[in-house]
């Protein structure tokens, strides 16, 4: 998934005026919380998504092998990337901006 500047921008813009909205009305909509009143079940399908994201979280961010191939490329000049590849990545990268 890629993330962009603009959708990193917004989301701190959304926290920032959710956290303002909580300082200027202290203890609005606050109950006392019940602990026995609620029971928490997890479903299959969330046990399986937060196994999933826990093994993902453990592989490095940069894949090692394949940026050493690339370097390798690059660097005996053989490194090529098409204009169809390019104008892809582009558009791809305009449209999640302005999605998000």
């Amino acid at each position: 998934m890629i993330i962009s500047n603009s959708q990193i921008r917004s989301l701190i813009a959304m926290y920032a005026n959710q956290d303002k909205k909580e300082a200027q009305s202290p203890g609005k909509g606050l109950k006392k919380f019940n602990e026995e009143a609620y029971q928490i079940s997890v479903s299959s399908d969330a046990q399986a998504y937060m196994t999933a994201k826990e093994a993902i979280s453990t592989l490095p961010e940069i894949r090692e092998d394949r940026l050493a191939n690339i370097r390798k490329l690059v660097q005996s000049g053989t490194y090529e990337v098409t204009d169809e590849e390019v104008a892809e990545k582009m558009i791809g990268r305009t449209l999640v901006d302005k999605l998000v």
